[in-house]
């Protein structure tokens, strides 16, 4: 049944895109790629044809724009008409500037039914799919104290909740938050029953507000997801139980370029490669990079350096477009079938390792120089994600890897469910290296030594004859005894804190 569902959506998504500006001529295994921009906020200087040229010359068809007033429509009739000449489509996302603290669950419902309503309405003939809400569960997640809906108060000497359960959003502000989502779907739909809503969360685990979103009526057709790190299928997996396609409006190496351009360059491409694997298998129809340009006035956040081109001052007032950064020749090559991916050796280059030492830990994350006495489960975390993914955890992914720990899942569990991930599998696994090469690579991250004739020998046999696979390799390495002496932090008694 739901094979048959997939098709007719297919079927219904090729003869949207077959009339809308931008999106002709789709490919049912290639999402259509698109980047995120601020045309009517930021980028002073800029002219809207400045950006759409740039967005075309990317080979991008889709540019995403906020609109968070109705004022800013005439503003945005203009760039709809200047992309329509370049054949770009663009996706508004809607972003009310209500004041959710005050404002009654009454007065923002009708207040994002009339603006979805009104925007709708003006734009029905030349856009189609409308992203309604931008990341607003984030104002709704529980913390520190707070009481949750089973009468249970949360702990005072936590942070912010992860947000993969509908428990972990604190009710009033979610009333909020609900209120302007059914207003925002509602009004839309009133306005043109067959226009598309596209609807979601922040990504970073937040899976329990679809779930509170189903449940209190919010209406939506595609459902959205952020990504900046890590492996999205999980998310992916979970979202496909909705039975709607998928749109990444928002993805991205975390961070953007803070630790250089060539460390955004490199995952921005892993993150397009894996983008492309999972679109067949999980309908994912579009996927938006973030974002156009950098925006150096919000320095020296990561905010400043998130984009393919930079910006450069102006000698009297303003900014000019400036030099395209390395991520921008990764977009040119992956839009211009040129990049082949990860699983075909034609992505990002992972060098053979020829120590351990050698493995780019960006400075920051070392398993060698790291802090072995500290045994707390905070602590646990971040080694495990320096030894297996070499790099440190986001918050959310160092906090949801906490909680697994808190309620009784080892470090060491944790730490191999990170060698089950599809991040360690790009990096180390799938990488073009042959057999020899991947033995030794995992030696060296693993066990911090080369690997002796014997070992290289017999696990390079087992390789070559699929009676091991490299998985497994990497498995049976972190479970043997050598493995536990050398990383004796991932078996220690954990300190709850």
């Amino acid at each position: 049944m739901r094979r048959w569902c997939a098709f007719i959506a297919a079927v219904v998504f090729a003869s949207w895109v077959l009339v809308s500006p931008g999106f002709a001529q789709q490919s049912s295994t290639e999402p259509m790629w698109g980047v995120n921009g601020h045309p009517f906020n930021s980028y002073p200087g800029v002219s809207f044809t400045e950006q759409l040229d740039a967005v075309k010359g990317l080979g991008l068809r889709s540019y995403r724009v906020n609109i968070s007033t109705l004022d800013e429509a005439d503003k945005m009739a203009t760039l709809v008409s200047l992309a329509k000449e370049r054949g770009i489509g663009i996706l508004p996302v809607v972003t009310p500037l209500f004041d959710l603290d005050l404002e009654s669950t009454a007065a923002l419902y009708d207040k994002s039914f009339q603006l979805a309503n009104a925007l709708v309405a003006r734009f029905k003939p030349d856009i189609r799919v409308w992203e309604l809400g931008n990341e607003m569960e984030n104002y709704a997640i529980i913390t520190a104290c707070e009481m949750q809906d089973d009468g249970i108060q949360y702990n005072c000497g936590w942070g912010p909740a992860a947000g993969t359960e509908p428990s972990h959003y604190f009710t009033p502000r979610w009333q909020k938050v609900s209120a302007v989502l059914r207003g925002l779907s509602d009004g839309a739909s009133a306005a043109d029953p067959a226009v598309r809503k596209a609807m979601g969360t922040a990504g970073w685990g937040h899976l329990g507000a679809f779930k509170r979103m189903r449940d209190d009526g919010v209406r939506w057709d595609i459902s959205v997801w952020h990504h900046y790190e890590g492996d999205p299928e999980p998310a992916f997996r979970f979202l496909l139980a909705f039975d709607k396609p998928i749109w990444v409006t928002e993805f991205n190496n975390s961070g953007g370029s803070l630790d250089g351009q060539q460390r955004q360059a490199e995952g921005l491409e892993k993150m397009m490669v894996l983008l492309r694997r999972y679109a067949p298998k999980y309908r994912i129809e579009a996927a938006h990079i973030y974002e156009l340009f950098d925006e150096p006035y919000w320095a020296p956040g990561y905010e400043s350096v998130m984009g393919l081109i930079e910006l450069q001052k102006k000698k009297d007032d303003g900014w000019s477009p400036g030099k395209p950064k390395a991520a921008h020749a990764v977009v040119l090559k992956e839009t211009s079938g040129e990049g082949g991916g990860l699983a075909a050796g034609n992505g990002a280059q992972v060098a053979a390792v020829e120590g351990a030492s050698e493995i780019d830990y960006s400075g920051k994350c070392n398993p060698d120089t790291s802090d072995k006495a500290e045994t707390k489960v905070a602590n646990q975390v971040v080694y495990s994600y320096c030894l297996a993914l070499g790099r440190l955890p986001a918050p959310q992914e160092q906090w949801q890897s906490t909680l697994e720990i808190k309620q009784g899942q080892s470090a060491f569990s944790v730490f191999e469910s990170l060698l089950r991930s599809r991040e360690f599998s790009a990096v180390n696994l799938d990488t073009g290296l042959n057999d020899g090469d991947v033995v030794s690579r995992l030696y060296r991250l693993l066990l911090r030594r080369e690997a002796d004739g014997q070992g290289l020998n017999g696990y390079v046999s087992q390789l070559a004859s699929k009676t091991l696979s490299r998985l497994d390799l990497a498995l049976a390495l972190s479970q043997s005894g050598e493995f536990r002496e050398r990383h004796p932090l991932l078996f220690s008694v954990q300190q709850v804190q």
